[in-house]
């Protein structure tokens, strides 16, 4: 029996979405008394099917109704309205189309959270209705702002538990070269989609070797001035083995002032850092947000298919000279062009944190509404079986008993073939659904929480949040009708 709840808010990976998905689930339950319930969007696939009912299903992202796990979420819970985080909304030219909703689903039965209004009018050039956006602004970019920023913890913590010198200059790199890691199989997946197969080869070449020569600006600067610190961390698809594998291959010996450290959300290091140095990662803007010194390293000419208007904001970095001379530059001279156009952009609507849990909370109750007054109509339907053939409970033991049986070697792959049609037909009977695996411990090695964890973050954003925002009821709607008409509601 599954448990009917306001609100499942999928998770993929824990720096990047975990401190909002908690600050909105806050102030969901202390303002509109909406529940949210946070799981791994992977890792606990099986048990989220098994277990939940939802009237809302907050996912990190959609491309297509087939997307892993995304499919069987979507037929799981034909009722619920699917409301899109979309994590990655600052697109570079080789991402257009790739990251663009694909399907009819994608497009007509979800709503999408966009930043700004740059992210709307992408998403209603590929084929989005203007009712299915939410314009919201950027909720992560909120966090660098007060009360936020006080759940962070400061240089002094960060330096005892990570054995770094809290009296240094600290250098913080986060790198974000995605591609070049890329396995045959994603790459296929890309180019089914529209991407050119050569260019994505072409940029599995040029991320390869700007990380290799990154890295050896790092090591030789650190080994040069043992009195900065360098924190290099790898983006969270990124392994931290596969990093330490490609340094010591093409690099060597590291210097014992540059650290690995792949703990921590981007937003504690940003904070706590003197300087930020990155590839042309979205952390430079969140960077500039904090008022930090950014620089976009660029050991190699960065191809027009990685090109992005914003990086014009930003000072480049092109040899190790300069990568030396940067690390001793004034911590205090802030370029502030690429701050203004990141608030401009993607934080002129208000705090999008408590617009998220107004919006969310709001839709939730309003299908609850919906669902509470069908369900009364209905009440005298007759329930559906599970089972929808009339078969003795000793048969399907007994055929459950057969599958689980070896079977001869010589036969070996054809009976393979026959045992998993006749278990489909099984599940199908039983009305079972086979367990799959949707988590990748390699690309989410940080990605593992459970339920009492979340009940810790939560509380620690309570108790920040209720000193600073006491609870207070939400004043207008920021449901429209245009939006309350989207997806399942349509045919209540």
């Amino acid at each position: 029996m599954t448990k009917k709840i306001d609100v499942l808010w999928l998770v993929e990976h824990i720096a990047r979405e975990m401190d909002v998905a908690c600050a909105v689930r806050h102030f969901a339950k202390s303002r509109l008394d909406s529940e949210i319930t946070v799981r791994h969007i992977y890792l606990h696939a099986n048990q989220n099917i098994r277990e939940f009912d939802p009237a809302v299903v907050v996912l990190p992202f959609i491309y297509d109704s087939s997307d892993l796990a995304i499919e069987d979420y979507v037929r799981a819970w034909p009722n619920a309205t699917f409301f899109n985080m979309a994590w990655e909304e600052i697109h570079y030219k080789a991402h257009e189309t790739p990251k663009a909703p694909h399907d009819e689903f994608a497009k007509k039965s979800v709503i999408h959270h966009a930043w700004g209004e740059f992210y709307e009018r992408y998403l209603l050039i590929h084929g989005v209705p203007e009712e299915h956006i939410f314009v919201n602004g950027q909720p992560a970019y909120q966090l660098y702002s007060d009360p936020y920023n006080q759940y962070y913890r400061n240089r002094a913590a960060l330096a005892q538990q990570y054995g770094l010198d809290r009296t240094a200059k600290w250098i913080f790199v986060p790198e974000n070269y995605r591609w070049g890691f890329i396995t045959e199989g994603r790459l296929n997946n890309y180019v089914n989609l529209g991407s050119d197969r050569d260019e994505l080869i072409g940029l599995r070449d040029f991320c390869r070797e700007s990380l290799r020569q990154l890295l050896r600006w790092c090591n030789e600067t650190a080994t040069e001035r043992t009195e900065i610190e360098i924190v290099f961390r790898p983006r969270p698809t990124l392994s931290s083995n596969v990093l330490s594998d490609f340094f010591h291959e093409e690099v060597g010996d590291r210097a014992t002032n540059l650290h690995f450290i792949k703990d921590e959300s981007v937003r504690e290091w940003i904070l706590a850092s003197d300087i930020i140095a990155s590839s042309y990662s979205t952390s430079l803007i969140e960077a500039a947000i904090a008022s930090k010194p950014v620089y976009m390293v660029e050991p190699v000419a960065i191809p027009d298919s990685l090109y992005s208007d914003w990086y014009d904001f930003v000072p480049r970095i092109r040899s190790a000279r300069e990568f030396q001379d940067a690390c001793r530059a004034d911590a205090k001279v802030v370029d502030s062009k690429l701050r203004d156009w990141a608030t401009t952009e993607m934080l002129s609507h208000g705090d999008p944190i408590q617009g998220l849990a107004q919006f969310i909370g709001e839709l939730a109750a309003r299908k609850r509404d919906v669902q509470t007054s069908f369900s009364r109509n209905r009440s005298s339907y007759p329930t559906r079986s599970r089972n929808p053939f009339v078969i003795p409970k000793y048969l399907l033991e007994s055929i459950g008993l057969a599958l689980s049986l070896p079977f001869p070697s010589h036969r070996a792959e054809s009976l393979r073939r026959l045992r998993s049609r006749a278990r489909s037909v099984y599940n199908l009977m039983t009305g079972t659904r086979p367990e799959k695996n949707y988590f990748n411990a390699n690309t989410h090695e940080n990605d593992v929480f459970d339920e009492e964890y979340i009940e810790t973050v939560t509380r620690s954003w309570s108790e920040i949040l209720d000193a600073d925002l006491p609870a207070q009821k939400f004043a207008t709607s920021r449901i429209t009708p245009e939006i309350s008409n989207i997806g399942p509601l349509e045919n209540d």
